[in-house]
This record gives structure tokens, C-alpha cells and sequence, in this order.
């Protein structure tokens, strides 16, 4: 008998989720947004839904999509989960902001049409999650407020249970009073506006090995989240497979023209050298199979804050069942401690790496 799958207590939402949740970017296949890519290759649609019922079996209790993800068809096969399980189960969770339109993806009648189409595709009269996707709100944030009345409709009409926000990928509470010149400082302040606008009641995040760390006098976005009384949930703990090293520098693949990857600096040649080789030591203390660094990244993550749970991306069942049994035990304190020194060159190149691409 295999063992009950973990369940944290979301903040925001109230209620218990699966530790890892079923990131369904991955299945909603290729796409393009305006001619630019924001898909996935070789996505097949009864894999992935076999994969679906796969993850609950083993207990997984989270689903989280988005409108733009295959441009519908994620839904979709999500809503032929729905329709095989009891929706009370589980805790479905959407994203608006992204999809192209003739005003603008956050216009009111926009975030409307988009909402039912969702629940439409998902076949469910509510959503329990629902993300403001996007942090561009239109010239001066000409439809922020606009939106967030919106936002706040649908919960008022019961269509939306508790509302979502990305956060930075990188992001300090002090940072935000710094010149306005910094990079780092406008970004944060500009969060934090936003967040004072929106009052959300979870925030996602980017958070894995490669995550920079922060000093003692350094207030990140998960202690800022716990002092709002705010939920958090993680994505991106596998670095979208390149810390599994199912993306190895000497078997480059070429990505098709709906697949996000081809534009995605983190997958050129170099970008993938650099953290294959930066995991070298990881390798030589857990082990170099996928099961192994899948537990490293995954319980890494989990470590961060005890009532986040964590999305990971999947085709089929065989990859969401691996990514599950391979959680095993925790990791020690010291074992954290340790990751954190033996990766600190990976992480501050990273951390260039991203500066750079984001650089005026």
C-alpha cells in the first residue's frame, strides 16, 4: 500500500490541499499568444488525461490552469477530471490576464467572457482559485481598478472562491525603499502597490534550488505572506525539468513553434551546462536518477514554508507517479544548510543570468 500523499493547510483558501499539486501547464500542448509561444511539445491529450486520473489516485487534491494554457484545451482535460470525481474533492485553481483581446486581456467584459469560458471548458459552476496572471494592467494601470471590481464580482456572485496573485521571482519587503532607479527597488514597490490594490488571498511564486536566498534583515515573500495571513503556492520546483537533468547539454533538443522553450534563455546550450554542471555535487550525494532529484527539488521546496504546497508538471501517469513516490523522507536541516553552500555558485550565476535578460 502506498503512502497517503501529504496535505498542508492553504492560507487564503481554509482549506487542506495536497502537498503537491498537478501543475496542468505542461498538458495543454503547443500554443502561441500573439505570435508568441507559450506552450508545450508533444503534449497527447489521452496520456495526459490519463495522467489526471493518476494523480488522483495517489492522492493529489490541487489542479492548477490557466485559460492560456493550450489556449483552452488544459481546461478542458481537466473538466474530464471534473467529470470522473466528486468536485468537492478537490481545489481547481485558474489564471486570467493573459489571453489576447481587442481591448485588453484585464478589460471587464474581458476577464467576463474569459471566466465563463473556463467554466465552461472545466464543466464547474465555481472556481476555488482564481489568478490575476498578469502584472500588466494597460498604459499607468489604466485597468487596475477596473479589474479588480471585476475580481471582486465574481467572488461576491459565488463564481470565484479566493483570489490569486504572482508574486516576484525575486523580492525583499525593504528592498522596495530603495532609489527608484534599482531594478530590484521599483520592482518590489510596484508589487507591493499592486498587492495593496488587489488584497489577494494567495500568492504563487517561483521558489527552487536556484532561488536566491536572503539575508536575516531581508523579509521575502514568504515571511511577507505569513505576515499578511495570505496562502502561498509554489511553482516551478523542478525548473521545468532542468533540475531533473531530463534536459542534458549534450542531447539538445529542438523545440517546435508553439513551444515556449525555444525562446527561453534557460534552455540554451550554455544556460543548461551551466546548472548540469552546477549539480554535480548534488548528483554525487543523492544519486543521478530522476527519482532522486525530483526528491531533492521537490522536498527542498516543501522545506521552505510548511503549509505551501507545491505544483509540479506532468505528461502522463508514469511521470506524475514518479515525481509523487519519489517524495520519500524529508530533508534535514543540515541537508538544506548544505544545498545552500554547495549551490551557491549556481545560484548567484542564475541570478546574473536573470538580471541580464531583464537588463534595459
Amino acid at each position: 500500500m502506498s503512502t497517503p500523499l501529504e496535505t498542508r493547510h492553504l492560507r487564503g483558501l481554509g482549506r487542506p490541499v495536497s502537498a503537491i499539486g498537478a501543475g496542468c501547464w505542461t498538458i495543454g500542448g503547443p500554443a502561441t499568444n500573439q505570435g508568441v509561444p507559450i506552450g508545450w511539445d508533444r503534449a497527447d491529450s489521452g496520456r495526459a488525461l490519463a495522467g489526471l486520473l493518476h494523480a488522483h489516485e495517489l492522492g493529489v487534491t490541487l489542479y492548477d490552469t490557466a485559460d492560456v494554457y493550450g489556449l483552452g484545451h488544459s481546461e478542458r482535460l481537466l473538466g474530464r477530471l471534473l467529470s470522473r470525481v466528486p468536485r468537492h474533492e478537490v481545489v481547481i485553481s485558474s489564471k486570467v490576464g493573459y489571453f489576447a483581446s481587442a481591448a485588453h486581456p484585464y478589460a471587464a467584459e474581458q476577464m467576463g467572457r474569459q471566466l465563463e469560458r473556463a467554466l465552461a471548458n472545466l464543466g464547474t459552476d465555481y472556481l476555488d482559485l482564481y489568478f490575476f496572471h498578469s502584472t500588466d494592467f494597460g498604459e499607468g494601470d489604466q485597468y487596475l481598478p477596473g479589474a479588480v471590481k471585476q475580481m471582486r464580482a465574481f467572488v461576491e456572485h459565488g463564481l470565484v472562491r479566493a483570489v490569486g496573485m504572482r508574486a516576484p521571482h525575486t523580492f525583499a519587503l525593504e528592498w522596495a525603499t530603495g532609489p527608484s532607479h534599482d531594478r530590484r527597488a521599483h520592482e518590489a514597490a510596484r508589487f507591493l502597490r499592486l498587492y495593496e490594490e488587489i488584497r489577494p488571498d494567495v500568492l504563487i511564486v517561483r521558489y527552487n534550488l536556484l532561488s536566491p536566498l536572503y539575508g536575516p534583515d531581508e523579509t521575502d515573500v514568504f515571511d511577507f505572506a505569513d505576515s499578511q495571513g495570505v496562502g502561498v503556492i509554489i511553482k516551478q520546483a523542478l525548473g521545468q525539468g532542468v533540475l531533473l537533468g531530463t534536459h542534458h547539454p549534450d542531447r539538445i533538443r529542438a523545440f517546435g513553434h508553439g513551444d515556449h522553450r525555444r525562446q527561453d534563455p534557460m534552455f540554451t546550450p550554455k544556460a543548461l551546462r551551466e546548472v548540469y554542471d552546477g549539480l554535480a555535487s548534488v548528483r554525487e550525494r543523492y544519486g543521478a536518477t530522476v527519482p532522486d532529484l525530483a526528491r531533492v527539488a521537490l522536498r527542498y521546496a516543501l522545506a521552505r514554508d510548511p503549509e505551501a504546497p507545491v505544483l509540479v508538471g506532468f505528461r502522463d501517469a508514469e511521470q506524475i507517479n514518479t515525481t509523487i513516490t519519489s517524495l520519500g523522507e524529508p530533508l534535514t536541516a543540515d541537508e538544506i544548510t548544505g544545498l545552500h553552500q554547495s549551490l551557491a555558485p549556481l545560484r548567484d550565476a542564475f541570478a546574473a543570468r536573470m538580471a541580464k535578460r531583464h537588463a534595459p
